[in-house]
């Protein structure tokens, strides 16, 4: 599927709209509920608390799971059930040839790990059950629901912690003003389990009586399971099929505060950063908003920080903006937050409404706003929306009557025919074929496979250990990273890659804030080991013994995030948990946020680590390895003075190899022929037949499956490989697939261990 964005300036809509909540299901009941003022917090009894003092939460209860799904895990069931409801208000649930090129955007902390709590158990334990391992990637529910509803287009898991919502509206509105996709649908979703009820507990964030956002007595937050979905578009796709659109994003951002792993940076500074931004993608000024939907959780931290971005941002027109917290009634649904909280945003576009923020009764001097305490009905055209959560991922959205909808446009998107020149300007790379980029190009050049029996754990159920590419125990010291006190290892070997590609680019944490770079990541396992840890606490001590520090550490954005306060990286920020094709489509992204002028300076690229769990559900040959690409534009390069290593001319995401090699190809104008290879995992073999004289290059066979950071490590290998001509790189996994054309054959590359 290839949509060419080259000829039209485009305009995104929401069509339809879905949500999952302890109120029961729809929208209207998730609407009336908060005008009317219900809490949805109850006693938490979906499972024995073993002594855990948190007993309130947002408990769904009497949930029929949507057809396809009566014995599917829960979080995927609530996922299916808002999808359904979107689909359905859209008008699409049954046009099976629109459904075919819809994608889907999948967003949530946690995905169905409460169904894979038995493949996490310790070996030999009461409940083991290995099989449930591939419960634990985000990539399933995804291929799931895709499945389910007939979605043909590329299939995006993405997980940024509690900014997981808003961040999928984000990225999916990216790739349909880029022209990948002309329509997506995007879901929140997480369900209440025991590993994530533990470890949210164990925070000590979570208030034992009510929510209270901007309160002076706020004890802190409580959260609630659920599932929001949303239906983006291009506005004339939309009026093609003569439907109604129910709002306009009119701007979107995302980011990082480069601070802390669960504390919110001093006056909300990446906060006010994504609101920013936001505004300015839609061409707004802060006196155009007239309703601010905040992130308001109810902790002492975030309301205060918040309220501090709102008045940075907004200065003496702060006061005068009617803000709300829904968080106070509904509670905090985690992934599925930002969703929810956009859905709601909609919802007083269209009705001129704006819902309460429950339980407030002594406002916090400190949080001094316009808080919306009882339903006020006010006319609305602008509505901002705003997102956080742990790791200092931020994210907010810039919502609109739909009256707009025929003449807004996105001002800050380049036709990609005349894009700005995108250069490769660091690489660093870890896997089993080395520890630098050094090491990796001698062994390219050899070709010999670097898979052994695995040894760096043991796999209890096996009588014998299965072959595996190991990469090094990584030399964080060496790489400029500093001490961590506890570092998962797929999070090392990211920051592993990280230190190297920045160095090699010359840069350094002060001039990369200066910068204002941002970085992405690709994985589909995330911190799988931690999780493994941490849940092992549980089954061998009890819930009140697990430890805190691990917590935040298994969330699959640890390792983007880690990156991004180790270097100052308070720009785009993402976290894609794709089976295969997660590195590429964030290299995609960066690729289009450069090249459109809208960040200078990028570190994309992908980390996949072996554990117990991974290794549970590997179907193949199973490998670990991380890759960095520092991508810069080239005005920026030519300023700072450094020496590219190769140049990206195209990088394009579709439905299938060859739809995604063929954009490529329009997009750098360049033949087939003219290639001097191709890469391809193994799923990308079925183009093959493409390319019948170019040299084709297979690496899964010589480092193993890489699973998430597989495109990340192709495009490294073919920098550190000489090629006389452009490059493809081509990565896929069922109905997704990504297309990098790369050349390096005019750029000189240092590959001494003194320069990586």
């Amino acid at each position: 599927m290839n949509t060419n964005s080259s000829n039209y300036n485009v305009s995104v809509v929401i069509t339809g709209m879905g949500a999952i909540t302890p109120y029961g299901a729809g929208v209207e009941t998730l609407w009336q509920s908060l005008l009317d003022g219900v809490s949805a917090i109850s006693d938490m009894d979906l499972f024995d608390l073993g002594g855990i003092s948190c007993t309130r939460a947002g408990v769904i209860r009497g949930f029929t799971p949507p057809a396809g799904f009566e014995s599917a895990p829960r979080a995927s069931g609530l996922a299916a059930a808002a999808c359904r409801e979107a689909l359905q208000q859209a008008g699409l649930l049954e046009d099976h040839e629109k459904l075919a090129t819809t994608a889907l955007i999948t967003a949530s902390n946690f995905a169905d790990i409460g169904a894979a709590e038995a493949a996490l158990t310790p070996f030999g334990k009461p409940g083991f059950d290995a099989s449930t391992a591939l419960n634990c990637a985000h990539a399933a529910p995804a291929a799931a629901i895709a499945a389910a509803f007939g979605l043909g287009g590329p299939r995006l898991p993405l997980s940024l912690s509690c900014a997981s919502g808003a961040s999928a509206v984000a990225t999916a509105a990216n790739l349909i003003a880029a022209g990948h996709v002309g329509r997506v649908l995007l879901v929140g979703y997480d369900a209440i389990s025991r590993f994530a009820w533990s470890g949210l507990c164990a925070l000590r964030t979570m208030s034992r009586e009510q929510v209270r956002p901007f309160d002076l007595n706020r004890s802190g937050t409580i959260f609630t399971e659920g599932a929001a979905a949303i239906l983006l578009e291009r506005a004339d796709l939309c009026a093609a099929r003569m439907a109604s659109p129910l709002a306009v994003l009119s701007g979107w951002a995302s980011g990082n505060n480069g601070h802390h792993m669960t504390a919110p940076a001093p006056r909300g500074a990446g906060s006010e950063y994504v609101m920013r931004h936001a505004l300015e993608r839609a061409g707004l000024q802060p006196a155009d908003i007239d309703h601010i939907n905040a992130h308001g959780t109810g902790t002492r931290p975030n309301d205060s920080t918040e309220t501090q971005a709102i008045r940075d941002l907004f200065g003496d027109h702060a006061s005068a903006i009617p803000v709300t917290s829904v968080k106070g009634l509904l509670g905090h649904m985690l992934g599925a937050a930002g969703a929810v909280e956009t859905v709601i945003s909609v919802l007083s576009l269209q009705h001129n409404i704006i819902p309460p923020t429950g339980n407030l009764e002594n406002l916090d001097p400190e949080c001094a706003l316009d808080i919306v305490t009882v339903p006020r009905a006010l006319p609305l055209t602008c509505v901002l929306s705003n997102s956080a959560g742990f790791g200092g991922c931020n994210a907010a959205l810039v919502l609109s009557r739909a009256t707009e909808a025929t003449t807004f446009k996105l001002p800050h998107f380049r036709t990609l025919e005349h894009h700005s020149p995108v250069l490769i300007t660091g690489l660093g790379v870890t896997s089993a074929l080395g520890a630098d980029a050094a090491e990796h190009a001698a062994a390219l050049k050899e070709g010999e496979p670097a898979l052994f029996p695995l040894a760096c754990f043991d796999l209890p159920e096996k009588q014998e250990a299965p072959l595996v590419g190991e990469a090094p125990d990584p030399d964080l010291a060496a790489c400029g990273v500093s001490p961590k006190a506890f570092l998962d290892r797929n999070s090392a070997l990211f920051l592993t890659a990280c230190g190297m590609a920045f160095r090699q680019a010359g840069l350094e944490a002060a001039k990369l804030a200066e910068m204002v770079a941002g970085v992405m990541c690709g994985t589909a396992w995330g911190c799988a080991g931690t999780a493994e840890s941490f849940f092992t606490d549980y089954i061998l001590k009890g819930p009140r013994l697990v430890k805190p520090f691990l917590f935040p550490h298994a969330y699959p954005n640890t390792a983007v995030s880690l990156a991004a306060m180790e270097w100052s990286l308070r720009g785009a920020h993402e976290n894609m948990s794709g089976a295969a094709t997660a590195a590429g489509v964030v290299l995609v992204e960066a690729f289009d946020l450069i090249s459109s002028g809208q960040q200078q300076l990028l570190a994309a690229g992908g980390a996949e680590a072996l554990s117990v769990v991974r290794m549970r559900a590997a179907d193949k040959v199973a490998g670990e390895a991380a890759a960095m690409l520092i991508l810069e534009s080239e005005t920026s390069a030519k300023a700072r003075g450094v020496r590219a290593l190769a140049r990206l001319l195209a990088c394009r995401l579709a439905d299938t190899p060859e739809a995604a090699a063929e954009a490529a190809l329009a997009q750098a104008n360049i033949e087939s022929a003219a290639l001097a290879a191709v890469y391809l995992n193994d799923a990308a073999r079925v183009a093959a037949g493409l390319f019948p004289a170019v040299a084709l290059h297979f690496p899964e066979k010589i480092c193993g499956d890489v699973q998430g950071a597989t495109a990340a490590l192709h495009l490294a290998f073919s920098i550190l490989t000489p090629h006389r001509g452009p490059v493809l790189i081509l990565t896929a996994e069922t109905n997704t697939c990504t297309a990098l054309l790369v050349d390096s054959s005019a750029y000189s590359l240092p590959v001494d261990k003194t320069t990586t």
